[in-house]
């Protein structure tokens, strides 16, 4: 029951200045300050210049630590105590189904999205980075795209992808799923294996058993023509590069300056520089280092990162350095595990790597089927 207290008591005392206990020490400190200010404006005393100015600092440090919480009801608490923490991303993706055997990867830039794709089936899924589930965003099959390996995005919001086998390459606009793009070699003794993307917005695309570097301009994918014919960029026939039975061209990426494409042969643990502009081909030496393959390349600067599965079921992820020419690189370091099984490739995402656990023809495979976060 409510019961007025006596004037003029010491419990109207109490009730008027709680306790610091009762409050926090900034509300105890927020109440206090409101307080003799009020006082001060009712006795109509002015302040001496040195109390007001120590004031006037406080109320301004009082009030700015408050103003976060103030600002952003429901916020994180790491955020509004000025710790910007987030939360921790997931270290594995999850794949839907038994027989997926994922191949390809690109991360989207300036978005959550990541994509993969299924070598059995064609089925692209997307993943949002801050999720550990993914969806399917295109179903296989559709648009004859039955099977797909390599894949990237580029600055325009294009999905391209790269058709193995089919001989095909297909472009979709991320945000609309629409089909942009089908880019047809001709050929049926092919496998279009991976997708680099360079400065210019040109597209190159690896062949694992012919031997041609594959090239789509950046005024082909702008136009408006679905069905395009894949035109070779550089012929590889009397390279250096030598092309036996089995999986040859596979791994590759476009120097920052465009003017090479670094190409890995899966089949001779071996990497190549490709000059776009002379048609040359080099071998890269890597100074005696053995067993780096490249299934998935990634370039940063002068920092070559190669994943495979060859000899390495564990997984592993080979870091080279590279010279300023690109025909020489130094093993810097190899990492193995982290969760990986037999992967194919990776993509860069903030300081980690997205790394596709593929498991290659393995009958009994890992499941579910995953792409796990790798810090290198």
């Amino acid at each position: 029951m409510y019961r007025p207290l006596p004037r003029g008591s010491g419990a109207v005392r109490a009730a008027r200045f709680p306790s610091a206990h009762r409050l926090g020490l900034l509300d105890y400190f927020l109440f206090q300050l409101t307080h003799h200010i009020r006082r001060s404006v009712m006795s109509h005393t002015r302040l001496p210049r040195s109390r007001a100015a120590a004031i006037a600092v406080a109320s301004l440090l009082v009030l700015g630590g408050a103003a976060p919480a103030l600002a952003a009801p429901g916020a994180d608490l790491h955020h509004t105590t000025g710790t910007h923490y987030r939360e921790p991303l997931p270290t594995s993706y999850t794949l839907p189904g038994d027989k997926t055997y994922p191949e390809g990867i690109a991360r989207q830039q300036g978005t959550p999205y990541f994509y993969v794709g299924s070598t059995s089936d064609g089925t692209i899924y997307r993943g949002d980075v801050h999720q550990s589930a993914t969806q399917v965003f295109l179903p296989g099959g559709q648009d004859g795209r039955v099977s797909v390996a390599g894949m990237k995005t580029d600055r325009a919001g294009r999905l391209i992808v790269a058709g193995g086998a089919s001989g095909k390459v297909f472009v979709y606009d991320t945000r609309t799923r629409a089909l942009l793009h089908v880019f047809d070699t001709g050929r049926t003794d092919t496998f279009l294996n991976d997708v680099a993307l360079a400065p210019n917005g040109d597209a190159y695309i690896s062949d694992s058993i012919h031997p041609a570097l594959w090239h789509i301009t950046a005024a082909e994918l702008k136009s408006k023509q679905v069905q395009q014919p894949l035109d070779v960029g550089v012929d590889l026939t009397k390279s250096p590069m030598v092309y036996d039975d089995g999986f040859n061209g596979n791994g590759l990426v476009v120097t920052d300056n465009g003017r090479y494409v670094l190409l890995a042969d899966y089949n001779d643990y071996a990497f190549y520089r490709v000059d776009l502009r002379t048609h040359q081909v080099v071998p890269i030496d890597l100074g005696g280092a053995k067993g780096v393959s490249g299934d998935g390349l990634l370039l940063q600067g002068d920092t070559l990162t190669a994943v495979t599965e060859l000899d390495h079921p564990e997984g592993q992820i080979s870091v080279l350095k590279l010279s300023h020419d690109y025909t020489k690189a130094t093993l810097v370091r190899t990492v193995h595990g982290h969760g990986m099984h037999s992967p194919s490739t990776a993509a860069v995402d903030g300081c980690d790597l997205l790394i596709v656990n593929f498991q290659f023809q393995i009958a009994d495979p890992v499941l579910p089927f995953n792409v796990v976060r790798v810090h290198v």
